[in-house]
């Protein structure tokens, strides 16, 4: 054990951040090597990283449908902020460059959650259970199912923000602070409620709660220009603002205040039942309760204010329109992923008696290992939506694609790096760093066509799509340069090569 500069250091947090940033890069890197990734969403976030790095602001050709920009799914100027990123690393990096990013800020995160609790408790012990059950929790694994999201950026750094906020760091919290604002467009709403949490956590100290009020302040102006002049502005007659998805609420932020103003008990109920109207979700939020609450939530109630801390992401979960959204799903619980192991840790920091409070912290991690080891296994879960093909690095079939992964590689070096494509979605992430890359069946002025057989035809019909495959390779305009098992490449003829866009049926 050991203070360097001011920063407590250890062993075992030394150890658990090596070892799990190791299984994270194993997990995303190979996900990537072996096609994994998939165009919704890590294409059009390579797409935009690449655009950006090039100083441009397109439409994103991912999109099957045309004249959409990035910025219009959501308000996140992360990859702008990364664009340095994309010229240091880049060269040698290549798409894989923002899984790498992604991992080194999610151990970031593990980081100040130890340091944080240092700080707050001296207790070496506390802090490398915290530390384990950040890194090791149900949902971090689960949200490797989405590759890359801006959300799992911002969740981790509100761990960094805390720890500079509390050390009275206060420009690199300022700095992170407005990090995690340009994140997303609902980051505000959540980080305002973290500064009324300090604000009553800081009674007594003038200086910080005036940077509480500060948080809160800037919070709230940010999140109103962003829903009355940013998302306006950037909508279109092609495009409209639709991540909010909260009907039961209302058509907007201001309806949605209205309604929970006015109906507070019914606003209460939406937490807990299935207003989706199917049947087949019933049990969704209740399993979510459950798990989470073992996981050391129930200790929330002994503190009330680190409620503060977890009511908007709730809110933003459980209120919403899609039920898969309820879940731990994809990347659904990452906010409580990166906040839970500071409340609960901190909590019981605050426990009088030393044997219960040990006793305490065990449980909750061993709480934490059985049930995540049990959750892994999908088919556990109420929803298993991915299973668990894209985080079991403990399993053999995790290595197998079922196809020469090397050999695919070796067959997309054929293609010219500023040639635009079309390409199955599973295809589109390796190929993003370039100034088109078209989604297939959307083909328009694409000159080669990437695809496998056996991919996934979403969003499009499997009809559809081997119905659009056949036609293009029955076609005069095309050639075929490569057919290996399944895996094709055809190059459009030049005869037939044209700026123009190609009216085919991929474009129907």
């Amino acid at each position: 054990m050991r203070f360097c500069n001011g920063i407590h250091t250890t062993n075992a947090h030394c150890f658990l951040l090596i070892l799990f940033g190791i299984i994270y890069l194993v997990i995303g890197l190979c996900n990537h090597y072996f096609f994994r990734t998939y165009g919704y969403d890590y294409a059009m976030y390579n797409f935009a990283f690449y655009d950006y790095a090039h100083f441009r602001i397109s439409d994103t050709p991912v999109h099957l449908l045309p004249h959409i920009n990035f910025l219009q799914d959501h308000v996140s100027f992360t990859l702008m902020i990364f664009i340095p990123f994309y010229w240091l690393l880049g060269w040698l990096t290549g798409t894989y460059t923002l899984l790498i990013i992604q991992t080194a800020i999610i151990l970031y995160g593990g980081w100040a959650v130890y340091q944080l609790l240092i700080f707050k408790t001296k207790s070496n012990f506390l802090s490398s259970l915290a530390l384990f059950q950040y890194l090791f929790i149900l949902g971090r694994w689960i949200s490797f199912t989405n590759d890359f999201t801006t959300a799992t950026i911002a969740s981790s750094m509100i761990p960094v923000f805390l720890y500079y906020f509390e050390t009275k760091k206060h420009w690199p919290a300022l700095l992170t602070f407005l990090f995690i604002l340009a994140s997303r467009e609902d980051m505000p709403l959540w980080t305002a409620f973290i500064g009324i949490f300090l604000l009553v956590s800081h009674r007594g100290d003038r200086k910080q709660q005036i940077a509480s009020l500060l948080v809160i302040a800037l919070s709230c102006i940010y999140f109103v220009l962003v829903f009355t002049v940013i998302i306006p502005a950037l909508e279109t007659e092609y495009k409209k603002f639709s991540m909010f998805s909260y009907s039961a609420l209302g058509q907007n932020p201001y309806e949605a205040l209205i309604f929970i103003v006015k109906h507070p008990v019914d606003t209460l109920k939406l937490f807990f039942v299935n207003h989706s109207g199917d049947p087949a979700f019933d049990g969704i939020k209740q399993e979510f309760y459950v798990y989470y609450l073992i996981f050391g939530g129930f200790l929330l109630f002994f503190k009330p204010r680190y409620l503060l801390l977890f009511i908007p992401i709730l809110a933003k979960k459980m209120l919403n329109d899609h039920p898969v959204r309820w879940s731990m799903e994809l990347y659904y619980s990452i906010e409580f992923v990166s906040i839970l192991p500071v409340a609960v840790f901190l909590i019981i920091s605050e426990l009088k008696s030393p044997v219960v409070k040990r006793s305490m912290a065990i449980i909750v991690c061993a709480a934490t290992l059985v049930l995540t080891i049990y959750g892994l296994y999908s088919p556990h879960r109420r929803l298993n939506w991915w299973g668990d093909s894209k985080y079991a690095f403990y399993k053999c079939s995790f290595y197998n694609p079922g196809f020469s992964s090397k050999k695919v590689h070796r067959y997309l070096k054929i293609i010219p790096a500023d040639a635009a494509v079309s390409a199955s979605g599973n295809f589109t992430p390796n190929l993003a760093f370039r100034p088109k890359i078209y989604y297939f069946p959307r083909v328009d002025d694409a000159t080669y066509l990437v695809l496998h057989l056996n991919s996934s035809p979403f969003p499009v019909s499997k009809e559809r799509y081997d119905t659009e495959i056949a036609a293009y390779r029955g076609s005069d305009e095309w050639e075929e340069m490569v057919n290996d098992n399944g895996f094709l490449i055809l190059k459009r003829r030049t005869e037939f090569s044209t700026n123009k866009e190609v009216t085919k049926t991929g474009n129907k």
